[in-house]
């Protein structure tokens, strides 16, 4: 995948997070404590990936980059995580009992976020692809492409067409119903693994599962 689609495919993951963390706000509480700590965490972890590619590719284009550009980029990404783990350590530390101080928070961070994607995607990507032009993302450059996979995949598409991934799934708590629709980047974020941990446990257990057969047939 080219560098800067998968920063608009990040962006894209954000804001349906983003819809559902509002839309949940929106509920009544005391139920929406649990649904806002799990949100708010697997949040964090996306969006704190999102800036470590992001930050790789302005620290490639930095010398083409105007210095505001560069550092309207890095007090976002300081300021934005802080508020997460803001919210995050008041899930640990306060319990139900801080679902409003966590709602004050989420109410600022949430159009801040969307503002700062729409910057991004009207003065930065398009600076970045200029300078990148077809450039695959960083931790895609020397290494080979997946033989079967890709994490772009959704989990019901794999196991129709790899049923022998079925038991690997199930090891790693995937709600098939519930995920099935979801592409394998996000299936991996919500467990904390990268991307090209899950495809290649998944090649692994489609390899692994067409020797056994053939085995069987012999």
């Amino acid at each position: 995948m080219r560098a800067i689609d998968r920063l608009r495919r990040d962006h894209e993951i954000l804001r349906t997070k983003l819809d559902v963390l509002e839309a949940t706000l929106r509920m009544t509480p005391p139920t929406t404590w649990f649904i806002l700590r799990e949100l708010c965490y697997t949040l964090s972890r996306q969006l704190q990936d999102h800036i470590r590619r992001e930050e790789e590719l302005v620290t490639a284009c930095q010398q083409r980059l105007s210095p505001d550009v560069r550092s309207h980029v890095r007090l976002e990404h300081d300021e934005e995580p802080q508020l997460l783990r803001t919210v995050n350590h008041l899930f640990i530390e306060e319990g139900g009992k801080a679902v409003e101080q966590i709602r004050g928070v989420l109410d600022e961070l949430i159009p801040r976020l969307r503002r700062h994607m729409d910057e991004e995607e009207t003065e930065l990507f398009p600076a970045i692809e200029e300078i990148l032009g077809d450039q695959e993302e960083p931790s895609a450059q020397g290494s080979s492409p997946p033989v079967k996979l890709h994490e772009e995949m959704t989990v019901n598409h794999v196991l129709r067409t790899y049923p022998q991934t079925k038991l690997l799934l199930e090891r790693l708590f995937i709600n098939v119903p519930y995920e099935g629709y979801d592409c394998l980047d996000e299936v991996a974020w919500r467990r904390g693994m990268d991307c090209c941990q899950l495809v290649l446990l998944l090649e692994e257990a489609i390899t692994v599962g067409c020797r056994c057969e053939e085995i069987a047939a012999a």
